[in-house]
């Protein structure tokens, strides 16, 4: 039978095999996808429970473990257990970028409130109803249950239907097989996909592509993943329906066929090779072999041509290696799209405004993945922010180990220089007066000729 009573939150353990997340290996991997998921729902229960403590309306269902000293496992209230365990510094609190308001209530929490949030009400299961607590854990949160109060989503219900029903879910199982082995996603999305992605989406996208990917089936694609035919093609669909750039209407749309868009050929149409472009000889057409079929027996890779530094198309050529990693990046992913979609021909201006907005939250996310291992702050002694030039001289100085790597410094001298200099184009100041100052004007050459150089700094940012 199971017993409530109340039990120190230090002593409780998340479930790392939280139907909302994919397993995690720890307590700390477990709390960055639960925040990644859904942020927003996950700040505002922190500044609830920080303003009013935590209120005992609901108890915690936890599952004790066997043994002497049992492992007691949070089956329901993750979040909230996550929250206590972070504002009571139970976890390292650098391993998510908490809101600085709220890490002002946290530092403002006294004696009395740290004591009388330090117990929980749980109810406590023996081992032998683990079935028990499943169940009650699936009637709060599953499909269809009127005593639902915060549904699962759809990558948690298949996660429930395939673990617990052992039911198959393709589409689950292709979007973990990209989460681990994806190559043009970063940690961050990795995080946010595992817990919360549109898999009606990308299930309806499976079944219009396997024959024309090699398998026969949704099911075989999933099993096959990552060893298929047009695998970068595959992989950039996904991503795309993650970033919401293909929902339903895309995938039935008359007219235009999505798979082809990204490098998926059509049935029946001229093979297209594993990078996504159709094989064609110097003319534009496709090229066939002796048997007269659109497959080539034998192709020679071409070299990509150089370009010059005013060229806009090295900007393109860099921005397409950028590949942001490290908590609180998401935004910087969504600059970096942007940036890259843009023709810097023509709107040189905009891509100015994206990549002083790149730098900017690039440096603030830097400092608050780093400051808890001597990275610089982002306040001043005084409790003003400091500019962006100052936050990026003290990034440089950290990065480079205070000039103590050589290789680091040669790397990033360039840049610092550039991004310091009053009359460069593309120096902190001068992409201020893009804003402030209504004659200061760019073209799409000279940001190319100088984005080179500015470059490396935004990239060490975001290789943690």
């Amino acid at each position: 039978m199971s017993e409530t009573k109340y039990l120190e939150v230090r002593k409780l353990s998340l479930d790392l095999t939280n139907y909302r997340t994919m397993p995690q290996i720890s307590e700390e991997a477990a709390i960055i996808s639960i925040v990644s998921t859904r942020p927003d729902q996950f700040w505002a229960l922190m500044e609830s429970i920080l303003d009013d403590g935590y209120l005992p309306t609901e108890s915690i269902q936890v599952l004790k473990g066997k043994g002497k000293s049992p492992i007691y496992t949070v089956k329901e209230g993750n979040r909230r257990i996550a929250t206590l365990k972070l504002i009571a510094g139970e976890i390292d609190r650098s391993i998510v970028v908490i809101p600085d308001n709220l890490l002002r209530q946290i530092d403002e929490c006294d004696a009395n409130w740290r004591d009388a949030n330090a117990k929980v009400p749980c109810v406590v299961y023996s081992p032998s109803e683990s079935e028990t607590v499943d169940r009650i854990v699936t009637l709060a949160h599953g499909k269809g249950e009127k005593a639902g109060r915060d549904q699962w989503n759809a990558v948690a219900r298949a996660r429930h239907n395939r673990d617990a029903n052992k039911s198959g879910e393709p589409a689950l199982d292709l979007l973990e097989g990209y989460l681990t082995n994806g190559k043009n996603l970063t940690k961050n999305q990795s995080a946010r996909w595992a817990g919360d992605f549109p898999l009606t989406v990308l299930d309806e996208a499976m079944k219009r592509i396997a024959t024309r990917v090699g398998v026969k089936n949704a099911r075989e694609l999933a099993r096959n993943y990552p060893k298929l035919d047009y695998r970068d093609a595959l992989e950039e669909i996904i991503k795309a329906i993650g970033l919401s750039k293909i929902g339903f209407e895309a995938i039935r749309r008359a007219g235009k066929d999505f798979g082809a868009e990204y490098g998926i050929p059509v049935a029946g149409a001229g093979k297209a090779s594993k990078n996504g472009e159709t094989d064609k000889d110097e003319n534009g057409k496709t090229e066939k072999d002796e048997s007269g079929t659109n497959e080539k027996k034998s192709s020679t890779k071409k070299k990509t041509e150089a370009t010059r530094t005013d060229d806009t198309r090295t900007v393109k050529r860099l921005l397409s290696k950028f590949t942001p990693r490290g908590s609180g990046r998401e935004k910087v992913v969504e600059l970096r799209d942007e940036a890259r979609s843009l023709n810097l021909n023509k709107n040189p201006l905009a891509f100015c405004f994206l990549l002083r907005s790149m730098f900017e939250i690039s440096a603030k996310a830097y400092c608050a993945n780093t400051v808890a291992i001597g990275g610089p702050s982002i306040k001043k002694n005084g409790g003003k922010d400091k500019t962006l030039e100052e936050l990026l001289r003290g990034i440089t100085k950290h990065l480079t180990k205070n000039k103590t790597d050589q290789a680091k410094v040669k790397e990033l001298h360039g840049a610092m220089i550039e991004l310091g200099k009053r009359d460069s184009l593309l120096s902190v100041t001068s992409m201020n007066q893009l804003v402030h100052n209504p004659n200061f004007l760019v073209s799409g050459p000279e940001v190319s000729k100088l984005f080179w150089r500015v470059f490396p700094l935004l990239n060490a940012m975001n290789e943690q």
